[in-house]
């Protein structure tokens, strides 16, 4: 029996992304336009694996690359083995390390939400960006419904 690459399972799931937003808008891709009105109402989700590669595509503002592709990914991955040093060296409590998991844990999350704003920031202020990340299944959203 032969499985399937996890590299095939991924790009068939950012195909079914861009086959259900294509739906969602009278199967056409939405304009950068109405991605920017929609991103503007708060209605846009980022998927968060295509998120954590994009945030290091030109387009996306350095501040975002810096918080969220840079700070926050390698404090998650240092604070637990720091604690681990610093419980063998200094004899620390062990709650600490535990204390440390789950400092890394939120700063996962944290990178993850992030990358996800970047991306959806950097489309709304690029239209080659927006086209290339839209076609690749980054985001998901319907048309905005009037107010009132």
């Amino acid at each position: 029996m032969s499985y399937p690459k996890t590299h095939d399972i991924v790009a068939e799931g950012n195909a079914s992304i861009v086959k259900s937003l294509c739906e969602s808008w009278g199967g056409r891709l939405p304009t950068w336009e109405e991605f920017k009105q929609v991103n503007a109402a708060g209605q846009v989700r980022a998927n968060k694996s295509i998120a954590l590669h994009a945030i290091w595509s030109r387009g996306i503002p350095k501040t975002w690359v810096i918080i969220y592709g840079i700070v926050t990914p390698w404090t998650m991955f240092l604070v637990v083995p720091i604690v681990i040093g610093m419980y063998f060296l200094y004899r620390i409590s062990g709650w600490w390390i535990l204390g440390s998991v789950c400092v890394a844990w939120f700063l996962s999350s944290v990178t993850k939400e992030g990358a996800c704003d970047a991306i959806k920031d950097g489309a709304a202020r690029n239209k080659e960006l927006y086209e290339v990340l839209v076609k690749s299944g980054a985001f998901m959203f319907g048309p905005t419904l009037p107010h009132g």
